[in-house]
């Protein structure tokens, strides 16, 4: 079974590249993988969906 995790910027201003991908490594050593990503029409990441197994 999956479980799944969606995680969104509190401003679209707030993150940069490097803090997505301080976030998204910090996830991954939790067992997360990123599933997809949403980009608004400047090309900034709206939101990203994590996925992992349940009974890990």
């Amino acid at each position: 079974m999956k479980e799944y995790k969606v995680i969104k910027p509190d401003s679209m201003w707030a993150y940069k590249d490097k803090t997505f991908e301080d976030l998204f490594n910090k996830y991954a050593s939790q067992g997360w993988r990123v599933l997809s990503v949403s980009f608004d029409q400047s090309g900034n990441i709206r939101k990203a969906v994590l996925e992992r197994d349940k009974n890990r």
